[in-house]
Protein backbone atom coordinates (compact mmCIF):
# COMPACT_ATOMS: atom_id res chain seq x y z
CA UNK A 1 0.00 0.00 0.00
CA UNK A 2 1.25 3.30 -1.25
CA UNK A 3 0.80 6.32 1.14
CA UNK A 4 0.83 10.00 -0.23
CA UNK A 5 2.76 11.02 2.87
CA UNK A 6 5.64 8.76 2.18
CA UNK A 7 5.93 6.61 5.43
CA UNK A 8 7.28 3.56 5.92
CA UNK A 9 3.83 1.68 6.82
CA UNK A 10 4.50 -1.60 9.01
CA UNK A 11 2.07 -4.23 9.58
CA UNK A 12 3.01 -6.55 11.90
CA UNK A 13 2.19 -9.74 11.61
CA UNK A 14 1.05 -9.02 8.06
CA UNK A 15 1.99 -10.31 3.92
CA UNK A 16 3.21 -6.31 3.20
CA UNK A 17 5.01 -3.92 4.27
CA UNK A 18 4.88 -0.35 2.56
CA UNK A 19 7.56 1.92 2.10
CA UNK A 20 7.12 5.28 0.68
CA UNK A 21 9.48 7.68 0.36
CA UNK A 22 12.99 15.32 -0.06
CA UNK A 23 11.86 19.62 -0.11
CA UNK A 24 13.88 21.14 -1.95
CA UNK A 25 15.29 21.27 -5.28
CA UNK A 26 18.60 22.34 -5.53
CA UNK A 27 19.45 26.21 -6.01
CA UNK A 28 22.36 26.30 -7.86
CA UNK A 29 20.75 24.80 -10.80
CA UNK A 30 18.11 27.31 -10.76
CA UNK A 31 19.45 30.40 -9.49
CA UNK A 32 22.57 32.23 -10.09
CA UNK A 33 24.02 33.57 -6.53
CA UNK A 34 26.63 35.83 -8.26
CA UNK A 35 23.45 37.60 -9.54
CA UNK A 36 21.59 39.73 -6.74
CA UNK A 37 17.87 41.22 -7.46
CA UNK A 38 16.77 43.96 -4.91
CA UNK A 39 13.15 44.43 -6.09
CA UNK A 40 10.62 46.82 -4.76
CA UNK A 41 6.60 45.93 -5.71
CA UNK A 42 3.67 44.76 -4.07
CA UNK A 43 2.54 41.48 -3.23
CA UNK A 44 -0.04 39.66 -5.93
CA UNK A 45 0.07 36.39 -4.09
CA UNK A 46 1.64 34.63 -1.98
CA UNK A 47 1.31 30.63 -2.29
CA UNK A 48 2.07 28.64 0.83
CA UNK A 49 3.20 25.44 0.36
CA UNK A 50 5.92 22.79 0.27
CA UNK A 51 8.72 22.19 -1.08
CA UNK A 52 8.62 25.55 -1.98
CA UNK A 53 6.67 29.28 -1.49
CA UNK A 54 6.31 31.53 -3.84
CA UNK A 55 5.42 35.32 -3.83
CA UNK A 56 3.94 36.99 -7.15
CA UNK A 57 4.98 40.87 -7.38
CA UNK A 58 4.47 43.99 -9.17
CA UNK A 59 7.46 45.73 -10.10
CA UNK A 60 7.75 49.49 -11.01
CA UNK A 61 11.04 49.83 -12.84
CA UNK A 62 12.78 53.73 -12.38
CA UNK A 63 11.25 54.25 -15.70
CA UNK A 64 7.47 53.57 -14.31
CA UNK A 65 7.64 49.64 -16.73
CA UNK A 66 5.23 47.40 -14.34
CA UNK A 67 6.47 43.74 -14.41
CA UNK A 68 5.34 40.64 -12.55
CA UNK A 69 7.81 38.63 -10.66
CA UNK A 70 7.49 34.98 -9.48
CA UNK A 71 10.20 34.71 -6.14
CA UNK A 72 10.05 31.35 -5.03
CA UNK A 73 11.88 30.46 -1.65
CA UNK A 74 12.23 28.02 0.98
CA UNK A 75 8.94 25.65 1.88
CA UNK A 76 5.98 27.22 3.86
CA UNK A 77 6.84 25.42 7.37
CA UNK A 78 10.41 26.67 7.22
CA UNK A 79 9.35 30.11 6.13
CA UNK A 80 6.56 30.21 8.96
CA UNK A 81 9.05 29.50 11.95
CA UNK A 82 10.84 32.78 10.81
CA UNK A 83 7.69 34.81 10.92
CA UNK A 84 6.84 34.70 6.84
CA UNK A 85 3.32 34.14 6.84
CA UNK A 86 0.24 35.10 4.84
CA UNK A 87 -0.67 37.09 7.52
CA UNK A 88 2.65 39.50 6.69
CA UNK A 89 2.02 38.30 2.67
CA UNK A 90 -1.58 39.84 2.31
CA UNK A 91 -2.22 40.67 -1.42
CA UNK A 92 -1.52 44.37 -1.86
CA UNK A 93 1.26 44.54 1.00
CA UNK A 94 4.40 46.90 -0.13
CA UNK A 95 7.15 45.65 0.08
CA UNK A 96 11.23 45.59 -0.51
CA UNK A 97 12.75 41.25 -1.66
CA UNK A 98 16.27 40.86 -2.53
CA UNK A 99 17.77 37.51 -3.28
CA UNK A 100 19.15 35.86 -6.62
CA UNK A 101 18.21 35.84 -10.26
CA UNK A 102 16.83 32.71 -11.95
CA UNK A 103 19.09 31.61 -14.67
CA UNK A 104 16.54 30.73 -17.05
CA UNK A 105 13.99 33.43 -16.57
CA UNK A 106 14.52 37.43 -16.53
CA UNK A 107 11.55 37.76 -14.01
CA UNK A 108 11.71 35.14 -11.44
CA UNK A 109 14.19 34.89 -8.59
CA UNK A 110 14.96 33.13 -5.11
CA UNK A 111 13.90 35.58 -2.29
CA UNK A 112 15.95 35.12 1.35
CA UNK A 113 15.30 38.62 2.79
CA UNK A 114 12.23 40.61 3.14
CA UNK A 115 11.92 44.37 3.82
CA UNK A 116 8.48 45.88 5.15
CA UNK A 117 7.58 49.72 5.12
CA UNK A 118 7.73 49.72 9.18
CA UNK A 119 11.15 49.00 8.87
CA UNK A 120 10.99 45.35 9.77
CA UNK A 121 13.20 42.58 7.78
CA UNK A 122 13.09 38.65 8.17
CA UNK A 123 15.59 36.45 6.75
CA UNK A 124 14.30 33.05 5.25
CA UNK A 125 16.70 31.15 7.31
CA UNK A 126 16.88 33.11 10.74
CA UNK A 127 15.03 30.31 12.67
CA UNK A 128 17.18 27.52 11.49
CA UNK A 129 20.25 29.96 13.09
CA UNK A 130 18.64 30.64 16.02
CA UNK A 131 17.75 26.66 16.92
CA UNK A 132 21.15 25.59 16.17
CA UNK A 133 22.48 28.46 19.16
CA UNK A 134 19.60 27.60 21.49
CA UNK A 135 20.22 25.93 24.66
CA UNK A 136 18.02 22.97 25.56
CA UNK A 137 17.57 20.58 27.65
CA UNK A 138 20.97 18.03 28.04
CA UNK A 139 20.43 14.23 26.60
CA UNK A 140 21.88 11.30 27.05
CA UNK A 141 20.84 8.90 23.97
CA UNK A 142 20.18 9.36 20.16
CA UNK A 143 16.54 9.75 21.08
CA UNK A 144 14.84 12.94 20.60
CA UNK A 145 14.81 15.98 18.18
CA UNK A 146 17.83 17.13 16.21
CA UNK A 147 18.24 19.83 13.55
CA UNK A 148 21.09 19.89 10.59
CA UNK A 149 24.48 22.12 11.56
CA UNK A 150 25.10 24.05 8.85
CA UNK A 151 27.88 22.97 7.09
CA UNK A 152 28.31 24.56 3.68
CA UNK A 153 27.18 21.62 1.86
CA UNK A 154 26.53 21.64 -1.52
CA UNK A 155 23.22 20.03 -3.00
CA UNK A 156 24.74 20.64 -6.71
CA UNK A 157 27.60 20.66 -8.65
CA UNK A 158 30.77 17.88 -9.68
CA UNK A 159 30.26 14.80 -8.54
CA UNK A 160 33.54 12.74 -8.68
CA UNK A 161 31.23 9.76 -8.79
CA UNK A 162 30.41 9.93 -12.12
CA UNK A 163 33.65 9.22 -13.08
CA UNK A 164 33.14 5.87 -11.76
CA UNK A 165 29.74 4.92 -13.62
CA UNK A 166 29.69 1.00 -14.87
CA UNK A 167 28.27 1.05 -18.39
CA UNK A 168 24.62 0.15 -17.19
CA UNK A 169 24.97 3.13 -14.78
CA UNK A 170 26.32 5.79 -17.67
CA UNK A 171 23.39 4.11 -19.58
CA UNK A 172 20.46 4.82 -17.05
CA UNK A 173 22.12 8.68 -16.62
CA UNK A 174 21.90 9.39 -19.78
CA UNK A 175 18.21 8.70 -19.59
CA UNK A 176 17.89 11.48 -17.23
CA UNK A 177 16.98 14.93 -17.52
CA UNK A 178 16.74 16.65 -13.98
CA UNK A 179 15.22 19.48 -15.13
CA UNK A 180 11.99 17.50 -15.92
CA UNK A 181 12.44 14.60 -13.34
CA UNK A 182 13.80 15.74 -10.16
CA UNK A 183 11.85 13.61 -8.19
CA UNK A 184 11.22 16.52 -5.93
CA UNK A 185 8.78 17.81 -8.25
CA UNK A 186 6.73 14.77 -7.56
CA UNK A 187 7.17 15.16 -3.73
CA UNK A 188 9.37 12.62 -3.55
CA UNK A 189 12.40 12.53 -0.97
CA UNK A 190 14.85 11.41 -3.31
CA UNK A 191 17.75 9.06 -1.36
CA UNK A 192 18.08 8.68 1.80
CA UNK A 193 21.25 10.75 2.05
CA UNK A 194 19.15 13.85 0.53
CA UNK A 195 16.85 13.29 3.59
CA UNK A 196 19.04 13.18 6.25
CA UNK A 197 20.83 16.57 4.65
CA UNK A 198 17.43 18.77 4.26
CA UNK A 199 18.13 21.78 5.64
CA UNK A 200 15.72 23.87 8.42
CA UNK A 201 13.80 20.87 9.30
CA UNK A 202 13.88 18.97 12.25
CA UNK A 203 14.00 15.33 12.51
CA UNK A 204 13.59 12.51 15.40
CA UNK A 205 14.70 9.25 16.11
CA UNK A 206 11.72 7.84 18.79
CA UNK A 207 11.32 4.06 20.00
CA UNK A 208 8.45 2.18 18.47
CA UNK A 209 7.92 -1.38 20.74
CA UNK A 210 10.90 -3.01 20.11
CA UNK A 211 11.87 -0.90 17.33
CA UNK A 212 13.61 2.38 16.29
CA UNK A 213 11.51 4.81 14.32
CA UNK A 214 13.38 8.03 12.57
CA UNK A 215 11.03 10.90 11.71
CA UNK A 216 11.93 13.99 9.26
CA UNK A 217 9.54 16.48 8.73
CA UNK A 218 11.04 17.09 5.58
CA UNK A 219 8.40 15.44 2.62
CA UNK A 220 6.40 13.73 5.87
CA UNK A 221 9.08 10.76 5.88
CA UNK A 222 9.13 7.94 8.77
CA UNK A 223 11.36 5.09 8.76
CA UNK A 224 10.49 2.08 10.39
CA UNK A 225 14.10 0.73 12.00
CA UNK A 226 13.76 -3.16 12.30
CA UNK A 227 15.87 -3.90 15.53
CA UNK A 228 17.77 -7.52 15.58
CA UNK A 229 18.81 -9.38 18.56
CA UNK A 230 21.91 -10.00 16.87
CA UNK A 231 24.77 -7.72 16.13
CA UNK A 232 25.01 -10.23 12.80
CA UNK A 233 22.47 -8.30 10.32
CA UNK A 234 23.63 -9.20 6.42
CA UNK A 235 22.05 -7.76 3.56
CA UNK A 236 19.59 -9.76 1.80
CA UNK A 237 17.87 -10.29 -1.81
CA UNK A 238 15.13 -12.10 -0.04
CA UNK A 239 11.79 -10.76 -0.01
CA UNK A 240 10.34 -11.98 3.17
CA UNK A 241 11.92 -10.70 6.40
CA UNK A 242 11.99 -14.48 8.00
CA UNK A 243 12.48 -12.93 11.64
CA UNK A 244 9.34 -10.66 11.11
CA UNK A 245 6.94 -12.77 8.30
CA UNK A 246 6.68 -9.95 5.89
CA UNK A 247 7.09 -9.66 2.61
CA UNK A 248 9.66 -7.13 1.12
CA UNK A 249 8.86 -5.01 -2.04
CA UNK A 250 11.43 -2.38 -3.41
CA UNK A 251 11.25 1.04 -2.00
CA UNK A 252 12.45 4.61 -2.09
CA UNK A 253 14.06 4.26 0.78
CA UNK A 254 14.41 0.78 1.15
CA UNK A 255 14.01 -2.26 4.13
CA UNK A 256 15.75 -1.23 7.29
CA UNK A 257 17.51 -3.26 9.86
CA UNK A 258 19.49 -2.45 13.18
CA UNK A 259 21.26 -3.42 16.11
CA UNK A 260 22.99 -1.61 18.76
CA UNK A 261 27.23 -1.37 18.64
CA UNK A 262 27.58 0.07 22.16
CA UNK A 263 25.41 3.49 22.13
CA UNK A 264 25.62 3.59 18.28
CA UNK A 265 22.44 2.53 16.06
CA UNK A 266 23.78 0.88 13.08
CA UNK A 267 21.31 0.75 10.51
CA UNK A 268 21.67 -2.10 7.24
CA UNK A 269 18.96 -1.03 4.06
CA UNK A 270 18.39 -2.42 1.11
CA UNK A 271 15.31 -3.33 -0.85
CA UNK A 272 16.03 0.24 -3.03
CA UNK A 273 14.15 0.59 -6.04
CA UNK A 274 16.01 2.84 -8.73
CA UNK A 275 16.27 5.99 -7.88
CA UNK A 276 18.02 9.28 -7.59
CA UNK A 277 21.35 9.97 -5.36
CA UNK A 278 22.14 13.70 -6.81
CA UNK A 279 19.71 15.42 -8.78
CA UNK A 280 21.87 17.85 -10.28
CA UNK A 281 25.41 17.11 -11.49
CA UNK A 282 27.48 19.34 -13.49
CA UNK A 283 29.76 17.46 -15.93
CA UNK A 284 31.93 19.47 -17.54
CA UNK A 285 31.23 19.76 -20.99
CA UNK A 286 28.16 17.75 -20.96
CA UNK A 287 24.42 19.08 -20.11
CA UNK A 288 23.00 19.07 -16.70
CA UNK A 289 23.06 15.28 -15.28
CA UNK A 290 22.12 13.26 -12.11
CA UNK A 291 23.56 10.84 -10.05
CA UNK A 292 21.35 7.76 -10.23
CA UNK A 293 21.63 4.03 -8.28
CA UNK A 294 20.22 0.71 -9.28
CA UNK A 295 18.08 -1.40 -7.26
CA UNK A 296 21.36 -3.44 -5.93
CA UNK A 297 22.38 -0.01 -3.58
CA UNK A 298 22.82 -1.18 -0.09
CA UNK A 299 23.41 1.26 2.54
CA UNK A 300 24.82 1.34 6.54
CA UNK A 301 24.00 4.56 8.73
CA UNK A 302 25.55 5.00 12.13
CA UNK A 303 23.97 7.29 14.53
CA UNK A 304 26.22 8.50 17.70
CA UNK A 305 25.28 10.57 20.36
CA UNK A 306 28.09 12.96 21.48
CA UNK A 307 27.58 14.36 25.14
CA UNK A 308 29.96 16.71 24.77
CA UNK A 309 28.24 18.93 22.23
CA UNK A 310 24.59 17.51 23.02
CA UNK A 311 24.87 16.08 19.40
CA UNK A 312 24.05 13.58 17.31
CA UNK A 313 26.43 12.30 14.56
CA UNK A 314 25.21 10.16 11.34
CA UNK A 315 27.71 8.32 8.91
CA UNK A 316 26.19 6.85 5.69
CA UNK A 317 28.12 4.59 3.50
CA UNK A 318 27.16 3.41 0.01
CA UNK A 319 27.27 0.06 -2.01
CA UNK A 320 26.38 -0.30 -5.69
CA UNK A 321 28.05 -2.44 -7.93
CA UNK A 322 25.34 -2.87 -10.54
CA UNK A 323 25.93 1.65 -11.15
CA UNK A 324 29.41 1.76 -9.84
CA UNK A 325 33.32 0.18 -9.72
CA UNK A 326 33.90 1.83 -6.45
CA UNK A 327 32.32 2.10 -2.78
CA UNK A 328 31.17 5.72 -2.36
CA UNK A 329 32.93 7.35 0.70
CA UNK A 330 31.19 7.99 3.76
CA UNK A 331 28.92 11.06 3.59
CA UNK A 332 28.37 12.49 7.29
CA UNK A 333 26.86 15.04 8.95
CA UNK A 334 26.34 16.55 12.95
CA UNK A 335 22.68 17.53 14.25
CA UNK A 336 22.18 19.61 16.94
CA UNK A 337 19.52 18.96 19.55
CA UNK A 338 16.39 20.74 19.20
CA UNK A 339 12.63 22.04 20.65
CA UNK A 340 11.22 22.14 17.49
CA UNK A 341 8.15 20.99 16.76
CA UNK A 342 7.87 18.56 13.60
CA UNK A 343 4.93 19.84 11.59
CA UNK A 344 3.08 17.94 8.87
CA UNK A 345 5.36 18.93 5.24
CA UNK A 346 2.41 18.34 2.93
CA UNK A 347 3.86 18.65 -0.32
CA UNK A 348 2.28 20.00 -3.40
CA UNK A 349 3.97 18.61 -6.73
CA UNK A 350 5.52 21.30 -8.67
CA UNK A 351 3.92 22.51 -12.06
CA UNK A 352 6.47 22.50 -14.55
CA UNK A 353 6.77 25.79 -17.12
Amino acid sequence: MWCQSWKQTLLIGASVIASVAEGHHSFAPHFDSTKSVDLMGVIVDYEQRNPHAYLILDVIDADGRETRWRCESHGYTQLSRNGITPEKLKKGTELRVSGSQHRRSANECFFDRLYFTDGSELSVNGDQIASIGKKVDQRDSIFGVWLLKPANRATSGPQFMMDYLTEEGRAAVNLYDPFTMDPTYRCEPVALRRVWFAPGTPMSVERLGDNVVIRHEWMDVERIIHMSDSSIVEFSTENVDSSAGIKIPNSILGYSRGYWEGDTLVIKTDHYRKGVLNQFVVVKGEPMRGLLHSDALTTEERITFNPEGNSLSMTIAHFDSNFFTRDFPLSEAEYAASDMEIKPFGCKPEQLR
